[in-house]
């Protein structure tokens, strides 16, 4: 392996795990999202 080559597998990698990130962060914030609509109606239902 030369280091070009590790390099590039690290950027590749880096990149893979910031790509997750930003998926699992989407995902949480649907769920916020979609619980706040939820509870809210649920509460119009409520009263």
């Amino acid at each position: 392996m030369t280091q070009m080559h590790q390099q590039e597998k690290k950027n590749y990698q880096d990149e893979k795990e910031k790509r997750r990130q930003e998926r699992l962060a989407k995902q949480l914030r649907e769920n916020l999202k979609r619980r706040k609509e939820q509870s809210r109606k649920r509460a119009q239902k409520e009263s």
